[in-house]
């Protein structure tokens, strides 16, 4: 079985949600550095995370220099600032993170976070309604977000039959037409599952797929969860 390897994430800007954010990551065991170029959220938040930086995140050298492009994972949640959000979230593809999710103020921010390259954009207000609606209606699963009409992100436990499988062996793409896009495990997350990764009974699994297949894949999930998902 593949060892699971601790990710890194950078969390930019510290409004509600990222601070939300922040702490919950780093309550859940992963590494997350901090950046915003307010010295005093730096100062409250410090204590949960791993690093916090005070910083211009709009300055690309500051970025380099902090090894950003060796990163994981990047949220960029400064929604209310257009033009540095869409700047930093730039930034950060061109640097070569793998996943850069970024927080939109409505629509119009989203549509232009999504076509400079973002891979997952949130309007947390409009997601928190629908998740709010998913759960009441499908308890057994946890709504993330809709990427449009037909394609969403859900969260769900380990399906009985997929335990202690192989991603190879379940080829998921192909017999269910989902993909798994993190692991929650623990106080690990997994991001990008190679197909050597067995899949565990208490394995939280992020997938992403159209609403028919996820309905269906949701349908298989061993038992309720229950989370939280603040936003700003």
């Amino acid at each position: 079985m593949a060892k699971a390897v601790k990710k890194e994430f950078v969390v930019i800007g510290l409004g509600l949600f990222g601070t939300s954010l922040t702490k919950k990551l780093y309550e859940e065991g992963a590494s997350v550095m901090v950046i915003d170029k307010d010295p005093d959220k730096i100062n409250d938040i410090d204590a949960y995370c791993t690093q916090a930086v005070c910083t211009d995140a709009t300055d690309e050298r500051a970025l380099e220099k902090l090894g950003i492009k060796n990163m994981d994972v990047a949220v960029v949640c400064i929604a209310s600032e257009i033009e540095a959000s869409v700047f930093i979230t730039l930034t950060l593809k061109q640097m070569g993170l793998p996943l850069v999710i970024a927080k939109a103020q409505n629509e119009k921010h989203k549509h232009i976070l999504k076509k400079i390259g973002a891979d997952v954009v949130l309007v947390p207000e409009e997601e928190m309604g629908m998740k709010i609606g998913g759960n009441l209606t499908k308890p057994n699963m946890i709504e993330i977000l809709s990427l449009n009409e037909k394609f969403r992100i859900i969260e769900i436990k380990t399906p009985a039959k997929w335990q202690n499988k192989t991603l190879i062996q379940l080829r998921l793409t192909v017999t269910e037409k989902v993909t798994i896009l993190l692991i929650k495990r623990g106080e690990e997350i997994i991001v990008t599952p190679d197909g050597s990764c067995t899949l565990l009974p208490d394995d939280i699994l992020v997938l992403s797929g159209t609403v028919a297949d996820t309905k269906r894949v949701a349908g298989k999930a061993t038992e309720n969860i229950l989370d939280e998902f603040g936003a700003e």
